[in-house]
């Protein structure tokens, strides 16, 4: 399992241009709405007694942006900690390469650490449109009795490596309630679905039946 203090750390090549213009994303409104959401639910956020002190957990909403296809705006770097964001708060992934564990993105700030994962579920589900990388720690433990699919335990956090690996998973499963669990990220999971508001759902059932075992 990775180190705490390894948490929020960059790991692929990101091709970076600050920007101040603002965000080209229609659903902005609902993904902000969404994430304010899950912060109430502890479900990304911040706690100076978890992985390091250091901010955890993002959402993010596909676009197509100057039509390049497979955009997303995704929770900008190190945010946890803030119960509500603005758009200076978020990035706009522009193109990722898996396989060359590279990504472009543009906006205020840098994108999540994990935004070559959430690439990698765009890339292999059409039907995504939103994805929620939470930390829940009885949801993580009681994965197998949840009958999720995880990724393996020897796998770190937001590395190329993950991507790939869950773009595997996505290959040869179906995954239950649209969720995989990342084994080597202690208390993560990810979840996606059609909309915001069906990925928000699956999380609440996710924490339900987590709280029912």
């Amino acid at each position: 399992m990775h180190p705490p203090e390894a948490e929020g750390v960059i790991k692929f090549t990101l091709s970076y241009t600050a920007s101040d213009a603002g965000l080209d994303c229609p659903d902005f409104d609902a993904l902000n709405h969404s994430r304010s959401l899950l912060w109430q639910w502890g479900v990304l956020g911040q706690d100076a007694a978890r992985y390091g002190g250091l901010g955890y957990g993002n959402v993010s909403v596909r676009t197509v942006t100057h039509e390049v296809q497979g955009a997303f705006v995704i929770t900008g770097t190190q945010t946890g900690h803030l119960p509500i964001l603005t758009a200076q708060h978020y990035a706009q992934v522009l193109a990722c390469d898996v396989q060359h564990h590279w990504l472009q993105a543009v906006g205020a700030r840098k994108p999540s650490s994990e935004a070559m994962t959430h690439a990698a579920i765009y890339q292999c589900v059409p039907m995504a449109n939103a994805i929620i990388h939470g930390h829940h720690p009885q949801l993580w433990q009681q994965a197998q009795a949840l009958g999720l699919t995880c990724t393996a335990a020897d796998i770190p956090y937001g590395t190329p490596q993950m991507a790939q690996a869950m773009q595997a998973v996505l290959r040869d499963t179906q995954p239950a309630l649209n969720t995989v669990v990342m084994l080597g990220h202690e208390d993560g999971f990810i979840t996606w679905g059609e909309n915001l508001a069906e990925a928000v759902a699956l999380v609440r059932q996710l924490l339900q039946d987590a709280a029912h075992i």
